[in-house]
């Protein structure tokens, strides 16, 4: 499977993390919060957090904290296809292939659920043919980027010709929920809205996909998953989770074929970012910690826009390794070779 080209789209409206914490004290739930949980969102958010901006589906921060069940799911509805349609059109039009020509559309997403899913109203949007394969990838979080392209790879190896879209999309600010709790409370600190699409098909040059990998450690599940409390998602994070995924990075990076030039791998955030670049080779990750700078964590989008800024920053690369992580607790791997 070789890869043609890469593009995110993410919302008009960013705010810096001064502007979450001024937005954050004006909020209803401000006062409802205990000294400590008040605390900490000060020194998260005004303090180096690795983030500058963040970019949210919203007008007006106040309603990434206000709206009920309801009014989140229809939020995510409505902003999921939209964003996912804005870097499917950026990816194609780099790698000038007509949305007509699209074979198979593979999607991943977790802060929201539609039935259909989103492909279908992405599909829709697109005006893909009506034969089309559509396939909606969730229960993976953060991590789930690189098992979507795994997923992929099966329809162009069996159809060398095809022209497959891996498309990444979160709305994150769908599915922020504030009460005491420490890993929800830096959850809201760290996540923003985006999406990231590759195009791929079996044509001979640029970069080819080699060697995936996971690892899954279901019983550190409750550290980092999604629960739901009153009908609305709640981000369950605890704080061994940049070491936990410092100690599989480091295992899935062991089953590599041979050195890489560069890493492009999910941030998370930065505490993560800091366990990772003490296992692995090298000085920083570079392209995480600007993911993280300018948009935060995006969750699944992460690591394709950060292989976005890869491609673009450093074009004389020859062997790239990629690695998501998150949910279940789960971590995956490949490495993309060019000219193979």
């Amino acid at each position: 499977m070789k890869l043609l080209s890469v593009a995110s789209a993410f919302p008009e409206h960013s705010y810096t993390q001064a502007e979450c914490l001024t937005a954050m004290r004006g909020a209803p739930f401000w006062e409802e919060l205990n000294s400590r949980s008040r605390l900490l969102l000060e020194k998260v958010l005004s303090g180096n957090s690795g983030i500058e901006k963040r970019h949210f589906c919203v007008d007006s921060l106040e309603l990434a904290w206000s709206r009920d069940a309801q009014e989140l799911n229809q939020a995510y509805e409505r902003e999921a296809p939209a964003l996912a349609a804005n870097a499917v059109r950026k990816a194609l039009a780099k790698s000038e292939i007509d949305p007509s020509k699209v074979d198979a559309l593979f999607l991943c997403s977790c802060t929201g659920f539609l039935c259909p899913g989103v492909s279908s109203y992405l599909a829709e949007i697109l005006g893909l043919r009506s034969d089309v394969f559509l396939q909606d990838m969730t229960g993976l979080g953060c991590g789930a980027a690189v098992p979507l392209m795994r997923a992929a790879e099966g329809v162009v190896a069996l159809n060398p010709d095809a022209v497959v879209v891996t498309v990444a999309v979160e709305v994150c600010s769908a599915a922020f929920f504030v009460e005491d709790d420490f890993g929800v409370l830096i959850s809201t600190c760290l996540f923003g809205d985006g999406a990231s699409a590759v195009v791929w098909s079996g044509r001979a040059g640029g970069w080819q996909v080699k060697n995936f990998q996971s690892l899954h450690f279901p019983e550190e599940r409750e550290k980092i998953r999604f629960t739901n409390a009153g009908g609305k998602l709640r981000n369950q994070l605890d704080k061994s989770v940049p070491e936990l995924a410092a100690k599989v990075v480091e295992r899935l990076y062991k089953m590599r074929s041979s050195e890489p030039d560069a890493l492009v791998t999910h941030g998370g955030g930065r505490d993560v970012v800091e366990a990772l670049e003490r296992v692995l080779p090298i000085d920083s990750l570079e392209y995480a910690r600007a993911v993280l700078d300018q948009y935060g964590n995006l969750s699944s989008p992460s690591v394709f826009v950060a292989l976005e800024k890869c491609l673009e920053s450093a074009p004389d690369l020859e062997h790239l390794w990629m690695c998501s992580f998150g949910a279940g607790f789960s971590a995956h791997s490949c490495e993309l070779r060019r000219g193979i």
